[in-house]
C-alpha cells in the first residue's frame, strides 16, 4: 500500500482516537464508554500498518486534543491512548522465521508483560511526582480524593467522606494503572480481533489460551509483596500498589487456564459464565483468587518449558 495512504488511515485514526476520548471531557450522555474505546483506532492503525503509523496518529490526535481542551488533556490522551498503542504496535509485529521454515511471532504474553512494565514506570514517575507532599504520597493520594469528592459528592456528610477517602486512598494508585492496562488488553484484542474479520491482521489471531509470561513479573511480584508487607511509608504504599498491577497478567494466565479447562467440557459456557459472573459481582476477591490460579499455571509450565534462546522474549 502506497505510504501516503498508510499516512491518510493514521490521521484518521488519530482524530478519531482524540474524539473517543473528548468524548468524556465534552459531556457525551455515553462518554466513559466512548472514552475507554479511543486506544481502538490507534490500535488497529498499529497492529495494521506499524509503529511509525501508530506515532503519526498519536501526533496527530494529541494535537487535536490540545487545540480543543488544552495541553493537559494532550499529555492525558497521549498517556492513556497513544502509549499503550504504541507498545502493542511495536511488540506485537515482531517476528521471527524458525528452522523448519514457520513464522513464530512474538508472544502475547510478552506483550502483555511490556504494558505492565509500562504501568508500573508509570506508577513510579506519579510516586515521584508526590513524594515531596508534606505527609509523602500517601497524604498526597488522600488529599487528591478527598478534592474529587468535594467536587461531584459536595453533599455527603463529613463521617461518609473521611471512610470514603480511608477506602480508597490504600490502593487507589493501583486501580489506576490497572484500569488503565485492563484498557489497553481489551482494545488490543479487540483491534486484533477486528482486523482478522476485516482481513487486514499481518499476525494471525493468538492463542489466548496458551498465554505464557516470562520470569520478570512474578519476581517482582514477590519483591513488591515482600516490601508491602515488611516496608513502611511510602516505600510500603508504594510497593503494595506496584504489587497489586502485577497480579493483572496472572489474572489473564488464571483465566487462559480456565478457558482451556472449560474448552474440554460439555458445560464450557456455564462455567465461563460463572467465573466471569463472579469477576464482575465480586472483582476484588474473585480477581485474587483467577491470580492465584494464574500464578500456579505460570510455575508449572515455567518448570517444563525449554528455554528458546532466540532473543525474542525481551
Amino acid at each position: 500500500m502506497p505510504a501516503s495512504r498508510r499516512f491518510g488511515f493514521a490521521i484518521a485514526a488519530g482524530l478519531t482516537a482524540s474524539l473517543l476520548f473528548l468524548s468524556l471531557a465534552k459531556g457525551f450522555g455515553s462518554g466513559i464508554v466512548l472514552s475507554y474505546l479511543a486506544p481502538l483506532p490507534m490500535m488497529m492503525i498499529g497492529l495494521w500498518a506499524g509503529a511509525a503509523a501508530t506515532l503519526v496518529a498519536a501526533v496527530v490526535g494529541a494535537a487535536a486534543v490540545a487545540g480543543t481542551v488544552g495541553g493537559v488533556s494532550a499529555l492525558l490522551f497521549l498517556v492513556a491512548t497513544a502509549l499503550p498503542a504504541l507498545v502493542v504496535a511495536n511488540r506485537s509485529l515482531l517476528w521471527r522465521e524458525n528452522q523448519d521454515g514457520s513464522i513464530e511471532w512474538y508472544p502475547p504474553g510478552f506483550v502483555l508483560a511490556w504494558l505492565t512494565a509500562v504501568g508500573l514506570a508509570l506508577l513510579l514517575c506519579g510516586a515521584a511526582l508526590m513524594a515531596d507532599h508534606p505527609d509523602g504520597v500517601r497524604g498526597f493520594v488522600a488529599e487528591m480524593i478527598g478534592k474529587a469528592l468535594d467536587l461531584i459528592a459536595a453533599e455527603l456528610p463529613p463521617d461518609r467522606r473521611a471512610d470514603a477517602v480511608t477506602w480508597w486512598t490504600p490502593l487507589f494508585p493501583a486501580m489506576t494503572v490497572v484500569s488503565w492496562l485492563l484498557m489497553a488488553v481489551a482494545n488490543a484484542c479487540g483491534a486484533q480481533a477486528l482486523l482478522v474479520r476485516m482481513g487486514k491482521n499481518h499476525r494471525p489471531k493468538p492463542a489466548y489460551r496458551e498465554l505464557m509470561l516470562p520470569d520478570w513479573p512474578a519476581a517482582a511480584l514477590a519483591v513488591t509483596g515482600l516490601l508491602g508487607v515488611a516496608a513502611g511509608g511510602d516505600v510500603g504504599f508504594v510497593a503494595a500498589n506496584l504489587a497489586v498491577v502485577l497480579l493483572v497478567p496472572f489474572v489473564f494466565m488464571g483465566l487462559a487456564g480456565i478457558h482451556r479447562f472449560a474448552a474440554t467440557k460439555p458445560q464450557s459456557r456455564l462455567i465461563l459464565g460463572l467465573v466471569y459472573g463472579l469477576l464482575i459481582l465480586a472483582f476484588g476477591w474473585a480477581a485474587i483468587i483467577v491470580a492465584l490460579i494464574g500464578l500456579v499455571r505460570f510455575w508449572r509450565l515455567r518448570f517444563r518449558r525449554p528455554s528458546s534462546g532466540g532473543g525474542m522474549e525481551g
